[in-house]
């Protein structure tokens, strides 16, 4: 059984504010919701060994405040392919990186999370900036992920900041 954590960047700069879309950095308000998000993430049973992330600023900030509320250090990964990234991506990524960690935590954006849900879980999930889900899936290695029927994992927990 592995558990994988999804969780949108938390509430950035408007766009136009930081340049490039890519560029927009955490607000006030978006770095206090990641680290509720954070900090509930430190609470759970089952505590990512690893972090893959978006290679966007305000994703990449997202994922360093959790890192830092973890009580053991998780390997954190940034990759330019989750930017703006649709559920296969997230997928593939999973695939090839995630061994041999047993929770995996994924930062990144709207509307790419909430399909990759969708696809994992069969239910719609609204997420807020800074919303955290957690999925169980029944696969012993993350490779599986790609020969696994639509909505095959459990939605186990939803967290809004």
């Amino acid at each position: 059984m592995k558990t994988l954590y999804v969780l949108r960047h938390a509430q950035a700069a408007p766009e136009g504010e930081a340049g490039s879309d890519h560029e927009r950095e955490l607000t006030s308000r978006g770095q206090a919701e990641a680290e509720r998000t954070a900090q509930y993430l430190s609470q759970r049973a089952k505590l990512p060994s690893l972090i893959l992330s978006s290679s966007a600023t305000r994703a990449r900030q997202t994922a360093e405040h959790c890192a830092e509320a973890l009580a053991v250090a998780p390997q954190l990964t940034i990759l330019e392919g989750l930017y703006l990234a649709e559920p296969p991506s997230y997928l593939a990524a999973l695939a090839a990186r995630a061994e041999p960690h047993d929770a995996v935590l994924v930062v990144g954006h709207n509307p790419g999370l909430e399909a990759l849900i969708y696809v994992l879980t069969d239910r719609s999930e609204h997420l807020a900036t800074a919303s955290l889900v957690e999925i169980a899936l029944p696969i012993a290695a993350w490779s599986e992920l790609s020969a696994v029927a639509p909505g095959f994992g459990r939605l186990v927990d939803a967290f809004r900041a």
